[in-house]
Order: structure tokens, then C-alpha cells, then sequence
């Protein structure tokens, strides 16, 4: 079985569907001594028939009900693909969660990068916490999400995207003078997102490992106005290293060197069990570019 090509395994496989080698050429848009052609030379490979006269139709054989199922498998695999080598096959509404801090330094980059690959898509945005966004997940709201540290649950999938260093962050003045123990940055107001939130475990779980108890928090429910408040110089907070970079032209945060060193996170690409996987892996290759391009998990291409 060496020359059997896509073409014949189509012509059967729609034969065997419709019963009828009319119908078949119809639905392959070929006409119907073609698609004849095509089921000899397949038989004529396989050395058996795989379909039969019956009345005023065909029908498969025993043999052909054998070669069927890996003929499906064959097809529904050249489909997939084929979707995948052709960018504007992704199309319509598709519903992308962003996890804040990860959105301050790739948004624009990945909003711009789909529309050139993928310019039948039509992409809407949720930015917010990482918590939000996985409950979104599960509920329907979204058809998939960058989350970082996700609590996980069996109707999600999650993709690992890599690792998001973290750092403790406050004006360049309060960086300066503060200094890098825990017993120093407990006499700030510390500045987080509420629970179950990664900023709020990783804020709690960093001062628990020094074995300090915090000063008070100012809970606020935006990784992005969180930033804003610690640049007004209402406290300090725990993001991403890769935000505090996207601030720093503006000088409004700089980075604290506290010691002990932060838990680094995890980012994850994620969506439902049930969801097209085409479009997952297609949103799923331009965010590895472009966060390739940036360096956001390493050294920049």
C-alpha cells in the first residue's frame, strides 16, 4: 500500500457515508468517473474490495467496515492539519483572558501579532486577576486565559507557558531607604489583590516563610491600580518583575531586593477539556512568539 493517496481514501470514506457514488463526487465536487477511478486504483493497493453493488447503491464490505475507522483517523488528521497551515482558517468571535501583570508588558504585542497571522479573528479581551479569569474559564465566559499559579481543576486544560519571576515594588525613593529584610518591609502597608488571588498567596506566604507578621494591607482588586497605588506612594506589593520593567521609563516603581528570594510563578495557558484545540494551538503559537520576542520567560530571540 504504497501510492494510496488523500483523494482516494476521501472517495471512500464519502461512498461508504452516503451509499452512493453520486452523492460521493457530489459532496467532493469531482465528477463521478473520477471518483470511480479513484476507489479502483484504492482497491486495487489494498488488494481487497473494500465496497459492493447492492441494489441501486454500494455499500462497504467486511473489509471495508475494517478499513473504515483508519481512514477517519487519517482524514479527520490531514484536516487537522491543514487548519493548521492555513492562518486564516481561525476565524470569528474568541474570547482571550488576560492575567494583569502579564497583560501590562504583552498585550499590545499579542493583539497585534494575531490580527496580522490571524486577520478573520475577531478577539475580545478580559484583563484582570488570574483567580477571575479561571472562574470565567470554567463558567463559559471565556474560551481560554493566560493564568499564573492556577488553583487547577479536571475541566480545565493547562498548557505550560513558563516561569514569572516576581519582586517586591514601591517608589525609587521608598527602594532606596527600605532595605531588604522582611522585618523592614513589614512596616509598610502592603499593597494586594484579595484571596484566593497569586499576589495575595504569594504576599502571605513570603512573610510566613520569614516567619514576620505583616504590616496592614490595603486590599485592591486590580494587579494594574494596585501598581498605581504603590507609585503614589501609598505602600509596597509583590508583581511581576517583567510590569515593574514595563514602568520603569516612567520611573514611577522600582524594584526592592528582599530577601528571602520570591516564590517564582508559573504561567499557563488554559482553556476548557471541551474547546476547539485548532484555535487553542493557534493562539497558542503566536503567544510563544511573541513572548519569545520580548524575552518575558528568558533571553530574547
Amino acid at each position: 500500500m504504497n501510492h494510496v493517496s488523500i483523494a482516494q481514501l476521501e472517495a471512500f470514506y464519502w461512498v461508504a457515508e452516503l451509499g452512493s457514488v453520486h452523492r460521493a463526487a457530489a459532496q467532493l465536487n469531482v465528477t463521478q468517473p473520477t471518483l470511480s477511478l479513484r476507489l479502483r486504483k484504492l482497491e486495487a493497493e489494498l488488494a481487497m474490495p473494500v465496497l459492493e453493488r447492492h441494489g441501486r447503491g454500494v455499500r462497504v464490505t467486511r473489509a471495508g467496515h475494517l478499513f473504515l475507522p483508519k481512514v477517519k483517523l487519517v482524514l479527520d488528521a490531514y484536516g487537522h492539519l491543514r487548519k493548521a497551515a492555513s492562518p486564516t482558517s481561525i476565524n470569528g468571535r474568541f474570547r482571550i483572558g488576560l492575567a494583569e501583570g502579564f497583560a501590562v508588558a504583552c498585550l499590545r504585542h499579542l493583539a497585534l501579532a494575531l490580527a496580522k497571522r490571524y486577520p478573520l479573528l475577531r478577539p475580545e479581551w478580559t484583563v484582570t486577576t488570574s483567580s477571575t479569569l479561571e472562574q470565567e474559564l470554567l463558567q463559559g465566559g471565556l474560551d481560554l486565559a493566560v493564568l499564573v499559579d492556577p488553583i487547577g481543576n479536571r475541566a480545565l486544560r493547562l498548557i505550560s507557558l513558563g516561569p514569572q519571576p516576581n519582586t517586591w515594588a514601591g517608589t525609587p525613593a521608598v527602594s532606596k531607604r527600605i532595605g531588604t529584610s522582611s522585618r523592614a518591609l513589614s512596616r509598610f502597608t502592603v499593597i494586594t489583590t484579595p484571596p484566593p488571588t497569586s499576589m495575595h498567596r504569594n504576599t502571605v506566604g513570603w512573610f510566613a516563610s520569614a516567619e514576620q507578621k505583616p504590616g496592614p494591607f490595603c486590599i485592591c482588586t486590580s494587579v494594574n491600580a494596585a501598581a498605581q497605588l504603590v507609585a503614589a506612594g501609598i505602600g509596597i506589593g509583590i508583581f511581576p518583575k517583567r510590569m515593574i520593567e514595563a514602568y520603569r521609563p516612567s520611573g514611577a516603581l522600582a524594584a526592592i531586593a528582599a530577601k528571602p528570594p520570591l516564590t517564582v510563578g508559573r504561567v499557563y495557558l488554559a482553556d476548557h477539556v471541551t474547546a476547539d484545540p485548532d484555535r487553542t494551538e493557534a493562539v497558542l503559537r503566536v503567544l510563544e512568539s511573541v513572548t519569545a520576542n520580548l524575552g518575558y520567560f528568558g533571553d530574547k530571540r
